[in-house]
C-alpha cells in the first residue's frame, strides 16, 4: 500500500510521502544532538531516538533501492510457499498453516509493542518539568520551546506512533517471517526423509523419493542464500548500533534522577533487546533444522538399498553437513550464542564507562 515494494506508476510517490518526512525529522534531531552535547544524560537519550530512526529510515531506503531483489526474492517464496499448499501431503500443510500463523502473530506482537512504545514517549513529555518535545529536533536559528512553534512541533509529531510503527517493525516481523517459512521448509524435509526406507518399498521408488529430497534441499539452500543476501549487512549494522544503544542507555541509567526517563530507558533497552533477540532467535532455529535434516538423513536405512541409492546418499550426508545460516555481515553466524555475545560486549563497555 505504501509502494515500498511492488509499487505501480500511480502509487509510487506514496513511499516518498512516507519516508521523505521522517528523513527530515531525522536530520532535525541531528542538528538537536549538537545543541544537546553538553548535557549528557539529554544527550544519550535523544541519541537513542536518532539512531532509532535512522535504522528504520536504513532498513526502509535498503528495501527501496533493492525493491527488484526483494520483489524476486518473495515471488520465489510465493512459488515455494504454493508448492507446498497445493500438494497432497496434509502433514506439510500442516507445517506451512502453523507456521503462516505464527508470522501473523508475530507482526501484530511487533507492531502493537511498536505503537504502545512511542506513544509512551509522545506522552512522556507532559510529565516534565521543562517544555520538551518527545523527539528532540532543531533548526538553526529557531528557538524550538517557544510559541507558537513548540506546540506547531508537537502536534507536527503526533503522528509518530502510527509512522515509525509502520517503519521500524515491519522489516523485523519480514525477516522473522521469512526465517520461519524456512525453518518450515526443512522440517518438510526431515518428514519427507523419514518415509524413505522400509522393506515394502521398491527400489525405484526409494531412488525417486530421495532424489526428490535432494532437489529440494537445493531449493532450501538457494532460499537461505539469498535471504542472507538481501539482510546480511543491514543486521551487521545494526548490531553495531543496538550495541552501542544498549551500553549508552545502561550509562545513562546511572547518571539520571528522574523516575519518568528512567522508567522510559527500561522500556527502550528492553525493546531493543527484544527486537535483537527476534533476530537471532528466528536465524537460530534455521541452523537447529539444519542440523535435524543432517541427522534424518543419517538414519535413512541405507543398508537396505542398493548401492546407487547408497552412493546417493552418501552425496547427498556430504552436502548437509555444510552450515545453513544467516550471517552478520557474511562473517558471523546469527545464532543465540551470536546474540550472547553481542550482549557480552555492550555489557563489558558499560562497566568500563
Amino acid at each position: 500500500h505504501l509502494a515500498v515494494l511492488y509499487p505501480t506508476p500511480g502509487s509510487s510517490w506514496r513511499k516518498f510521502a512516507f519516508v521523505l518526512p521522517v528523513t527530515a525529522m531525522n536530520l532535525m534531531q541531528f542538528v538537536y544532538l549538537l545543541r544537546m552535547w553538553g548535557d549528557l544524560p539529554a544527550f544519550i537519550l535523544n541519541m537513542f531516538f536518532f539512531s532509532a530512526i535512522f535504522n528504520a529510515l536504513m532498513r526502509t531506503w535498503l528495501v527501496i533501492i533493492k525493491r527488484g531483489q526483494f520483489e524476486e526474492f518473495l515471488d520465489q517464496l510465493s512459488t515455494l510457499f504454493h508448492s507446498i499448499l497445493d500438494s497432497t501431503d496434509e502433514w506439510g500443510r500442516g507445517i506451512l498453516r502453523r507456521a503462516e500463523q505464527e508470522a501473523r502473530n508475530l507482526a501484530i506482537l511487533n507492531l502493537s509493542a511498536s505503537f504502545l512504545d512511542i506513544v509512551g514517549a509522545l506522552v512522556s513529555p507532559l510529565f516534565r518539568e521543562e517544555r520538551a518535545h518527545p523527539f528532540g529536533v532543531a533548526l538553526p536559528g529557531v528557538s524550538m520551546t517557544s510559541s507558537p512553534i513548540y506546540e506547531v512541533i508537537y502536534l507536527a509529531q503526533l503522528p509518530t506512533p502510527l509512522l515509525l510503527s509502520m517503519m521500524y517493525m515491519p522489516f523485523v516481523s519480514l525477516f522473522a517471517g521469512l526465517a520461519i517459512f524456512g525453518k518450515a521448509m526443512l522440517q518438510l524435509l526431515v518428514h519427507r526423509l523419514a518415509q524413505i526406507g522400509g522393506a515394502e518399498q521398491p527400489e525405484e521408488e526409494r531412488l525417486q523419493r530421495l532424489a526428490s529430497c535432494v532437489a529440494y534441499h537445493t531449493q532450501v539452500m538457494r532460499y537461505v542464500w539469498q535471504l542472507n543476501t538481501l539482510v546480511a549487512n543491514i543486521v551487521a549494522v545494526e548490531a553495531i548500533i543496538f550495541g552501542s544503544i544498549i551500553c549508552s542507555l545502561l550509562f545513562c541509567l546511572n547518571i539520571i534522577t528522574s523516575p519518568t526517563q528512567v522508567i522510559s530507558i527500561v522500556m527502550y533497552i528492553l525493546t531493543m533487546l527484544y527486537v535483537l533477540f527476534t533476530y537471532y532467535n528466528r536465524a537460530n532455529e534455521i541452523c537447529i533444522e539444519n542440523n535435524r535434516v543432517a541427522e534424518a538423513v543419517y538414519n535413512v536405512p541405507w543398508y537396505e538399498a542398493g548401492t546407487r541409492f547408497r552412493k546417493t546418499l552418501l552425496i547427498f550426508l556430504m552436502q548437509t553437513q555444510h552450515p545453513l545460516e544467516i550471517r552478520v555481515g557474511n562473517v558471523y553466524p546469527m545464532t543465540l550464542a551470536m546474540f550472547q555475545s553481542l550482549l557480552n560486549a555492550s555489557y563489558s563497555y558499560f562497566t568500563m564507562l
